[in-house]
């Protein structure tokens, strides 16, 4: 193990050479290589012409260049120490100002008192044979001289830790790790330089702050003390003090890193300066930076320095990753792609198979899936008024369909996507928490999963499964795309502009082909008008379509990969992200000559059964036609597209129907005894007599099938028949 201390000097001329004379390639977002001379030489320039204020330093530079191959070893395993030497030797590298127009400013000012005032306090302890030198609170900080931070970046060969592996191991270490940003305070003030002013010398005395919180100076230096009898006392200087910019976050660890049955981990991550207002609640990101115990006023002033009681990182780079569609950048590899799926031709359907390819069928809905991700064009009116352009869509069928693996394959390919379950969400949970600040004891909000989602998607399966309580905070979501809090004195509006996809089963548990859609679909109609697209998926059993299914799982689990088609292969996950990615960027229109064409074809679909015509679903054919215009990277809509979202919308439908079209028959039994059970919940009736029966029901059937309901349900005991042989059966209910 090599000594810092002994070292220190030989280390920091290395890392001088370095920052001088370092010459690179470097690579741009599109994959353009270019040589980079004097990369940190042009940095300390700009830096020192005050044109940026961080130092960025890359460990792969490092590791190219200088030819002890331990340093770079040396500067991940004892990061702090090496920062504080990198900053050292910036000092020492730092050039001439090239421009003549930089005016002083107060810390110019600042600066040249402080060096007049240290050289006469020098002068003077000199005559009186004193010197306070030796001691760190006398001389002036190097940090309070300098207009910069130091920030480290990772090896690109270092592998991420799980959040569960940063330990008490790590401590002092480079540390990366990636996870999901759950909380973000705002920026404040955090002091770094503690500047006190003597009342009767009149010296400052300086004492470097390294964490949250500090213990002021009780009592001036030695040397101070001596020249004025040992009756000064210090007075903390706010002004000549210095302040960073200072911001916490926390961040989860990802779904798939959390063992099953777990809980998640967090861990608090400090931002300063320029790393703050990087990041913000629901992003995916990677943070590296240098893992530290916290002190806290426990027993023995100890240490906290396992992962699961308070460890904070401070955070020395954080790069977003897959923010959102929009953030996403794409290289000259990754366009050269999309242009030649582009010229092959149907890259909507292809794009569509290629959605869970191991999920057998289901074609139509894979696309609905892929509209939703596209999704359509905001638009904001001079007025103010909104209209979403976000596709929502419900997917509502029997057990075993593969709901939920369509909506997690959907959170695997969107950028920013939010997974969460009907009963693992309450309404705090969707919308935002209130918490207590740990630091400056004020409550705040914590986003929940909808706030998390803005800019991507929220997936909740089970949806049928949440209270109505809970349920009620989705309707201003779906359609303001907001949601509005008032909570322990916090009044606000936080963004949610996000697609909901859900799925939910009927209300029985499986479609009951008896019953109307209306009692199959157990939710408020006013929740289900804000879906774009309701989709009902049914098991319907059949021979082949059995058979195929089950040829399709059992090869999909013997080769772990999809059967082989005889059309192209699905695209990887990286490539469909970023053709929805380049999709996005488009802002179709419709044109004039459509208008017509659509209130032509909405009156028509007027009259088709379980069909109605509302400004919500004029709207949701024009999100989808713009969906459709997107993929297509087009600027208007044609009628092709417009074509198809109706097909799509008449296919959503075609489970509440016949294989001829024809409506759905209700099952007369079930329809008598609903009308029964009705009638008995609003009359509070406990016995019906057959002459009442007949008048609440004989119109409307036959005396056949009202006698057949009698004894089927008594026969399982619903209620109790007496006279069943006779032709007047008199029936007793249960109190309603």
């Amino acid at each position: 193990m090599v000594d810092f201390a002994r070292d220190k000097g030989e280390c920091k001329k290395t890392l001088v050479d370095f920052l001088e004379n370092y010459s690179g390639t470097e690579k741009d977002g599109e994959g353009h290589v270019w040589t980079n001379a004097f990369k940190y030489c042009n940095q300390l320039q700009a830096i020192v012409n005050r044109e940026r204020a961080t130092l960025e330093v890359d460990l792969d530079d490092v590791a190219s260049y200088v030819k002890d191959g331990d340093l770079v070893h040396r500067m991940e395993t004892n990061t702090q120490q090496y920062l504080s030497l990198l900053a050292s030797a910036a000092d020492e590298a730092m050039p001439a100002p090239t421009r003549s127009d930089l005016p002083d400013d107060i810390f110019d000012i600042l600066l040249d008192q402080r060096r007049r005032a240290e050289e006469l306090t020098r002068a003077q302890m000199e005559v009186d044979g004193r010197t306070g030198q030796s001691d760190p609170n006398f001389a002036l900080p190097a940090a309070l001289t300098r207009r910069f931070e130091v920030c480290i970046r990772p090896r690109s060969t270092t592998e991420h830790a799980r959040l569960r592996q940063v330990g008490a191991a790590q401590i002092g270490h480079l540390v990366t790790f990636r996870g999901i940003v759950t909380q973000v305070t705002d920026v404040r003030p955090l002091l770094t330089i503690a500047t006190y002013l003597d009342d009767q010398t009149g010296f400052e005395i300086y004492q470097e702050v390294t964490g949250k919180t500090f213990t002021p100076l009780a009592e001036a230096p030695a040397a101070v003390k001596a020249m004025n009898g040992g009756k000064s006392e210090l007075h903390l200087q706010t002004r000549g003090s210095k302040f960073v910019r200072y911001q916490e976050c926390k961040v989860q660890e990802l779904p798939e890193e959390v063992p099953q049955g777990s809980t998640p981990r967090t861990l608090t991550v400090q931002l300063r300066d320029a790393l703050t207002r990087r990041v913000k609640a629901g992003d995916a990101v990677t943070v590296s930076g240098i893992f530290l115990p916290e002190p806290y006023a426990g027993p023995r002033s100890a240490m906290r320095a396992t992962l699961l009681t308070a460890t904070y990182v401070q955070a020395m780079a954080v790069t977003q990753n897959k923010q959102s569609y929009q953030d996403m950048r794409l290289d000259g590899e990754t366009r050269a792609a999309i242009e030649a799926l582009t010229a092959e031709g149907d890259v909507y359907g292809r794009l569509a198979s290629s959605i869970a390819p191991e999920i057998w069928g289901h074609e139509d809905v894979k696309r609905v899936l892929l509209l939703c991700m596209v999704g359509g064009v905001s638009r904001q009116l001079p007025d103010g008024m909104k209209l979403r352009g976000d596709v929502h869509a419900c997917l509502m069928g029997d057990p075993g369909v593969a709901k939920s693996q369509l909506l997690r394959y959907v959170c695997h390919v969107s950028p920013r996507a939010v997974y969460t379950t009907g009963k693992g969400s309450s309404g705090v949970g969707l919308t935002a928490a209130v918490m207590r600040d740990p630091t400056t004891g004020e409550m705040v909000l914590e986003g929940g999963a909808l706030v998390m989602a803005d800019r991507g998607i929220c997936c909740i399966d089970e949806f049928d499964k949440m209270e109505e309580g809970d349920r009620t905070a989705i309707h201003e979501v779906m359609e303001q795309q907001s949601v509005s809090i008032a909570k322990a004195g916090i009044a606000t509006t936080l963004n949610t502009r996000t697609t909901l996809l859900a799925a939910a089963n009927p209300a029985f548990g499986r479609y009951d082909v008896r019953r109307s859609p209306a009692e199959n679909i157990n939710l408020p109609a006013a929740l289900l008008s804000r879906f774009d697209v309701l989709w009902l998926i049914l098991d319907r059993p059949g021979l082949d379509a059995d058979l195929a299914l089950a040829q399709h799982v059992l090869t999909v689990h013997r080769e772990g990969a999809p059967p082989a088609t005889t059309g192209p292969a699905p695209l990887p996950a990286p490539l469909l992200r970023a053709y929805i990615a380049a999709a996005k960027s488009h802002e179709p229109v419709v044109p004039a000559g459509l208008t017509d064409y659509l209130a032509a074809v909405e009156e028509a679909a007027a009259e088709i059964p379980h069909t109605y015509t509302t400004a919500r679903t004029l709207l949701s054919i024009l999100r989808l036609s713009q969906a459709l215009a997107r993929l297509r990277f087009a600027d208007s809509v044609e009628q092709s597209d417009v074509d198809e979202s109706l097909r799509l919308l008449k296919m959503s439908k075609a489970s509440l129907y016949d294989d001829g079209g024809r409506e759905r028959a209700v099952d007369p039994v079930s329809a008598v005894f609903s009308r029964i059970r009705q009638h008995a919940e609003r009359t509070r009736a406990t016995t019906l007599s057959w002459a009442q029966l007949l008048d609440l029901l004989g119109t409307s059937f036959k005396p056949e099938h009202i006698r057949q309901c009698l004894v089927d349900y008594a026969s399982i005991n619903v209620w109790q028949l007496e006279g069943a042989e006779g032709d007047a059966p008199t029936i007793y209910l249960a109190p309603a």
